[in-house]
């Protein structure tokens, strides 16, 4: 029996004998094995692929998915109750972190401040006692000088250099540095003084400043230099009314003091007013009323409070009229 050998690729394969329709199988079957191999190389590239594009949507998924989140908590952001001011208001924690950081460095800021301010009074008190000591030796200086040549004017100028000529020219050598010494113990205790009204200038400016930034901090409206002016025109006009010259009135600096005798000017208007509204009801008439028909019980008792409260003009009584409208 005759055996074909076929050689493929790396081993020989032993087939039957072959015949028409075995011949053709054959071939066929030598035809188709490529086909399927290269299928099977196009379909594992194809799972390849499509493994990797799956991979990359779901990368692509993950990015949409955290880039919404980022969104959503850029949109909403958590946020916090704190109360400012007296009122409660809602806060982010970027907002509630920078505020608490401003107010520390606010805080430390106004430590270091007022540190320095205290350093520096300490220094300009030192400055202070040394400068009224050195004043008080020139003082003194000034009185010894003065008794010195107070005593050499008594001198007999002529009768002395008849008798002592050199004792003379001493004389008038010791009178001439003493006069020479007397002018320039004048001319420092001028600078001095000089110098002293030129710190005291600048530190009653800086207080006025002080003063000033207080002052606007408690009555902001005083911003407005027209508000200000005419509330403190009211002011010294109610000051005036009260006794206070124009040198005491100029006097006021402290905010304090400003804002005492702003609030006692507007409690006399107010006063003014309450008295003016209870006249106003004395002098009004009478309501008839029809029998049957009673008064309104808010009424009766507004009518005798202001009544009450034009007799006494006490602040309780004006407490009480106004507390009838509440």
């Amino acid at each position: 029996m005759q055996q074909a050998l076929v050689e493929r690729q790396d081993a020989p394969v032993a087939i039957a004998p072959l015949n028409v329709d075995g011949g053709a199988d054959v071939f066929a079957q030598l035809l188709s094995e490529p086909q399927q191999e290269a299928t099977q190389e196009a379909q594992e590239e194809l799972r390849e692929e499509e493994a990797i594009q799956a991979e990359g949507e779901a990368e692509e998924a993950a990015e949409e998915a955290e880039e919404a989140s980022e969104e959503q908590s850029e949109e909403e952001p958590q946020k916090f109750t704190v109360k400012v001011d007296g009122k409660e208001i809602e806060v982010t924690l970027d907002e509630l972190k920078n505020g608490y950081q401003r107010q520390s460095d606010y805080t430390r800021k106004t430590q270091e401040a007022a540190e320095l301010r205290k350093q520096a009074d300490a220094e300009r008190s030192q400055a202070n006692q040394e400068r009224e000591h050195y004043f008080n030796n020139l003082q003194r200086m000034q009185v010894q000088l003065e008794s010195a040549l107070g005593e050499q004017s008594q001198i007999d100028w002529q009768k002395l250099i008849d008798e002592n000529p050199v004792e003379a020219l001493r004389q008038q050598h010791l009178l001439q540095e003493r006069q020479a010494r007397y002018q320039q113990v004048m001319a420092e205790q001028e600078r001095v003084a000089q110098q002293y009204q030129a710190e005291q200038a600048q530190a009653q400016a800086s207080y006025l400043s002080e003063q000033r930034e207080a002052l606007l901090a408690k009555l902001p409206d005083w911003k407005d230099d027209a508000k200000a002016a005419a509330e403190q025109g009211a002011i010294s006009k109610f000051l005036q009314e009260q006794g206070f010259n124009d040198a005491e009135i100029q006097a006021v600096i402290d905010h304090r003091h400003v804002l005492i005798a702003r609030d006692a000017m507007r409690y006399r208007d107010l006063m003014a007013n309450a008295k003016a509204q209870a006249k106003k009801v004395q002098e009004a008439p009478q309501r008839v009323v029809k029998p049957g028909v009673g008064e309104s019980p808010n009424l009766d008792r507004r009518t005798t409070a202001m009544k009450q409260l034009g007799k006494t003009g006490r602040v309780e009584d004006a407490a009480a009229v106004f507390a009838q409208f509440l």
